[in-house]
């Protein structure tokens, strides 16, 4: 009756101060592991703002700037006999500023890029050759394709908007992307957001050209078909092909840059082919505002283009084709209402749509971000539960 029996949920500080002292390396450890995944995750979130960011201000510059183009040139005027020039000029220029992003490149590796020799052997680069050369292609023939479609066709935009369907559709056979309703909603809302903001344009073809419309229906069709498989391609390489020892900055550049790099090759091989160079002095001599602003408006077009297409490649390496395309086409009614401050459209007078389409596009945006937030937690919700485990 007299022995003291000790509960077993108390121990001696001494007992206590070894356990502590067993336990703080992996203590240690463990605060560092979790350190690090909340500093990745948080950069990781800073590039997916960045990059749509990029596509968003490269959408709306890219959209101004292509309509001061048409207007300046004569192309807004449906009896005007070159309307339906140019696109092999419009598809270069979308792609020629490739050295641009190969500068940009070449200073951020030298500067903050911790780059490593790895699998340097000839099937390596035998597929990465493979994969920047089908890139190149595809980029070139939608460049060539949308342009056609743009200034042949009356319904190019609502043809447009198919291209979420088809990336749906590559996505889940090549890339095996998963869908939840999340995703589906932003699909549904950003496509929709494009549709009802498709008129807003300086350009709109002549509906009485009718071989000249199915003409332009077909190649606008052809062209979502190609950008979308682009964008499933892209997302193979980043997931197959590069290592993820690389730095995604820089596998991102270096992609934009050598697939714009071959497309700019195809698109002046088809320029002086097709002999619509010839176009190209006639268009200088008689640009309204001028022949330096006939200069500095097709530089800043293919460089506004090249922000855009940064942008939606960064989502694809950090996220996904289709959530790449769904903030290209969310920033679609922005554009559109810069559109009609910038030229002054007073004959538009549906301006509740706009502003219903802004709200679908950011409501699309924001619906695939949630997605992806619910994503990263049960990720992280898994790692701590591992490093307990462990």
């Amino acid at each position: 009756m007299g022995l003291h029996i000790e509960s077993p949920d108390r121990i001696t500080q001494e007992e206590e101060a070894n356990i502590g002292v067993e336990n703080q390396p992996r203590a240690t450890t463990s605060i560092a592991l979790d350190r690090s995944q909340n500093l990745k995750t948080r950069n990781w979130w800073i590039c997916i703002f960045v990059c749509s960011g990029l596509v968003v201000t490269g959408r709306v510059l890219s959209t101004l700037l292509l309509n001061f183009y048409f207007i300046q040139t004569g192309r807004d005027t449906c009896d005007d006999p070159k309307q339906f020039k140019g696109t092999w000029l419009q598809s270069f220029v979308q792609n020629a500023a490739f050295p641009s992003i190969a500068f940009i490149f070449l200073l951020w590796r030298s500067s903050f890029s911790t780059h490593r020799e790895t699998q340097s052997s000839s099937s390596f680069f035998g597929k990465l050759f493979i994969l920047y050369l089908s890139l190149g292609f595809l980029s070139a023939a939608y460049s060539q394709l949308y342009a056609i479609g743009r200034t042949h066709c009356v319904f190019f935009f609502w043809i447009f908007t198919t291209q979420l369907i088809f990336t749906s559709i590559f996505t889940a056979i090549i890339n095996k992307h998963k869908f939840n309703r999340w995703i589906i909603l932003s699909i549904v809302l950003s496509g929709v957001a494009t549709g009802i903001t498709s008129s807003d344009d300086a350009y709109y073809p002549c509906e009485s050209e009718g071989w000249k419309m199915s003409y332009g229906a077909w190649c606008a069709f052809f062209g979502t078909v190609a950008f979308s498989l682009s964008l499933c391609i892209m997302q193979l390489g980043f997931q197959k092909v590069i290592p993820n020892t690389e730095s995604r900055v820089s596998t991102v550049m270096l992609m934009q840059t050598n697939a714009s790099m071959i497309a700019t090759l195809i698109c002046l091989v088809g320029l002086f082919i097709s002999s619509e160079y010839k176009d190209i002095k006639e268009d200088f001599e008689t640009f309204k505002k001028g022949k330096p602003l006939y200069v500095l408006s097709l530089i800043g077009l293919s460089l506004a283009w090249h922000v855009m297409s940064l942008g939606l490649v960064g989502l694809v390496c950090l996220a996904s084709s289709i959530f790449s395309n769904v903030v290209n086409f969310s920033a679609t009614p922005l554009a559109n209402i810069f559109v009609v401050l910038a030229f002054r459209f007073m004959d538009d007078d549906i301006e509740w749509f706009k502003g219903g389409a802004l709200l679908a596009g950011i409501l699309g945006f924001a619906s695939y971000v949630y997605s992806l937030y619910k994503a990263t937690t049960k990720q992280e919700i898994a790692s701590q539960t591992e490093l307990v485990r462990v």
